[in-house]
């Protein structure tokens, strides 16, 4: 008789989806080898979905900086939480794994230990040790979770201290990096020339950053291109919603510019990166 589980994970953002779906992948791997089924079901997106999760809602494009670009963002948050506290009081998981986006996941936690509805670990705790959003926050993550992951070692002393039951298990990207191609390969799956001058601008994961970061990146390439005309571009696109924007800007200004969907290939193979953060995506 095959044993079965339910798990509910919850996260936001592009960031949040690539390491839900890491942590699917890798969870699905593990029960496969006990003779587990697993029925996940999430908050996340495209990436979770296509490994197998469930979406209860598409949350990877809630992801805001600074408290009045935010603000557009709150009434469907605040949506989505009513329809989930909704769904799990009826449908119960056997365990909540929630990444990140404390937002959500700081009062969801609360009400999920209300609830009672099984064990909850947080998995990629808010870095309150880097920048605290206050002593109640900090607080409400140790008393509304069973057990932090912690992929810091600073994360987890700090955490520790305050009284959560820690383990540290390293970054999920360690993980990765032998999957990541060497700078030939990467160019080859491109189709990047060996002697090509390749740049990679990695502009934006949020509309914010699409609306203020890209611009300058933009300007920065054009500038670029004058001096070095013989340079080409390589630009991740992190949300399909952005493309239009992305193509709009490069045929306005004229970038010799290609969009890639493989952010990872396109940090392997460039000789140049640009950005806010060289996030993989």
């Amino acid at each position: 008789m095959t044993n079965s589980a339910r798990i509910f994970i919850s996260t936001g953002e592009v960031s949040g989806d690539l390491q839900g779906s890491l942590l699917i992948h890798a969870l699905q791997s593990a029960a496969l080898q006990q003779g587990w089924s697993l029925t996940i079901d999430a908050l996340g997106g495209t990436r979770m979905e296509a490994a197998g999760a469930r979406l209860l809602a598409n949350t990877a494009s809630l992801g805001a900086i600074g408290f009045f670009e935010s603000l557009p963002y709150v009434r469907r948050a605040l949506k989505i939480q009513k329809q989930v506290r909704r769904y799990l009081q009826f449908t119960p998981p056997d365990l909540t794994v929630l990444i990140d986006y404390p937002g959500v996941n700081v009062p969801l936690s609360r009400d999920l230990k209300r609830l009672n509805s099984g064990p909850i670990i947080y998995y990629i705790a808010p870095q309150e040790w880097a920048w605290s959003f206050g002593k109640g926050t900090t607080r409400q993550i140790v008393d509304n979770t069973d057990r932090i992951l912690s992929i810091f070692p600073q994360e987890a002393e700090y955490y520790a201290s305050h009284g959560a039951a820690v383990t540290w298990v390293g970054h999920p990207f360690i993980d990765t990096l032998s999957e990541i191609p060497n700078r030939a390969e990467a160019r080859h799956r491109l189709g990047i020339p060996p002697e090509q001058k390749a740049i990679a601008l990695m502009p934006a994961s949020r509309q914010q950053e699409l609306q203020y970061i890209w611009p300058v990146l933009a300007a920065a390439a054009q500038q670029i291109q004058a001096q070095c005309p013989d340079a080409y571009f390589w630009i991740p696109v992190a949300l399909e919603s952005f493309r239009a924007t992305l193509e709009d800007t490069i045929q306005c200004l004229g970038l010799k510019a290609t969009l890639t969907g493989q952010s990872q290939l396109t940090l392997a193979a460039a000789d140049l990166v640009l950005g806010n953060q060289a996030r993989p995506t």
